[in-house]
């Protein structure tokens, strides 16, 4: 997994990281409007800074599961109710990663969308189930 490349694309969004992740939630409510319900009617300020702090954690400790594996377990034990499935977590992804491409323009490359993929399949992915399936 090519560390520096997911370092270096979320980065490069720069001041645009919460449009992207705004941008990211009008496409995936778009595409996937059944998620629609599980979030607030507007999604405020706070939670679209966490999930910008988030993105920022994932993109500084992709290669450490270590750093990252205790906030990516409680993020799935704060997901617990919904009872994600594999198919909650692709679609997520998929998303995540075309709104990303997208922004990114010509700073966007086939070696970055395959180390995003990698990050979200071998480390993201799995430490969340993980978080998932641990006793509150």
């Amino acid at each position: 997994m090519k560390t520096g490349l997911i370092t270096e694309s979320w980065n490069a969004l720069g001041a645009g990281q919460r449009a992207f992740v705004e941008a990211f939630y009008q496409r995936f409510f778009e595409r996937y409007p059944d998620y629609r319900p599980l979030f607030p009617l507007e999604l405020n300020p706070r939670h679209l800074e966490k999930m910008v702090q988030t993105i920022a954690l994932m993109a500084d400790q992709s290669q450490d599961r270590g750093r990252i594996a205790p906030h990516m377990h409680t993020l799935g034990q704060a997901h617990k109710a919904y009872d994600l499935s594999a198919r909650d977590f692709d679609n997520f992804k998929r998303t995540f990663v075309e709104v990303l491409g997208e922004r990114l323009g010509r700073q966007w490359s086939a070696e970055a969308e395959k180390a995003w993929n990698d990050a979200f399949d071998a480390v993201l992915v799995p430490l969340m189930r993980e978080g998932l399936e641990r006793p509150r």
